[in-house]
């Protein structure tokens, strides 16, 4: 395991401890491992809907560097992102090698007997053999952004599971179990209402642990 999961594995029994202040959203801290050679606009608006879909099921994200763990904030929830491989197209047509699988993942969150872990990574191979052939006839801003929002899309669905610590899913929207082209790039895709529900009741019950857990850590709850 690498010196930054490590860290963060400490982080886990740390950040939680911090004093919360009053909001209206359960905090939700993503540490984004992303390669430096990572394009970097497709990122950008990752983060922009992803943060819209999970404001609307009672979470504000706060995006953390995990070389640069900030201990200021506070936090309810702790989850660690690595996107695999190179997330966006390369200028130009695209032409995928081979399709991607029936039934192959496009990210995937750590399980075990313990239940759902806080690491979760996109798989942008599987991605981009999925939507590049679509996007490679977008031009190039709007393959970004397209790109970047199917990201988000596909994240949020690992956060339901690490959020709810639930394998189950939902029947439509962004919480069930496979997404089709038209899901990642179409105008509007979220959460159902009874994903939502769920998902806002963890907001709820993660504020009040907060508010009823001041200065204590993890460890000692």
């Amino acid at each position: 395991m690498s010196a930054w999961v490590l860290a963060l594995c400490c982080l886990l029994s740390s950040d939680l401890s911090l004093v919360r202040t009053t909001s209206p959203y359960a905090d939700l801290a993503v540490y984004l491992n992303v390669d430096p050679n990572q394009p970097a606009a497709p990122v950008e608006h990752l983060k922009r809907e992803l943060s819209s879909l999970m404001q609307a099921a009672g979470y504000r994200v706060v995006w953390q560097d995990p070389r640069t763990p900030n201990k200021t904030g506070s936090i309810s929830t702790l989850v660690v992102l690595e996107l695999r491989g190179t997330c966006g197209l390369p200028p130009g047509s695209y032409r995928a090698e081979r399709a991607v699988e029936s039934g192959a993942s496009l990210a995937e969150t750590a399980v075990s007997a313990a239940g759902v872990g806080p690491f979760s990574w996109v798989n942008c191979a599987n991605l981009t053999r999925m939507i590049g052939p679509v996007l490679g006839e977008e031009a190039g801003a709007q393959r970004d952004f397209l790109y970047g929002r199917a990201m988000a899309r596909v994240i949020a669905h690992e956060l339901y599971h690490v959020v709810t610590g639930s394998r189950d899913h939902a029947r439509e929207g962004v919480a069930k179990p496979k997404f089709t082209v038209p899901d990642l790039l179409n105008e509007v895709f979220e959460f159902d209402h009874m994903a939502l529900a769920k998902l806002r009741q963890r907001a709820v019950e993660a504020g009040a642990d907060a508010n009823g857990s001041l200065g204590e850590t993890a460890a000692g709850r």
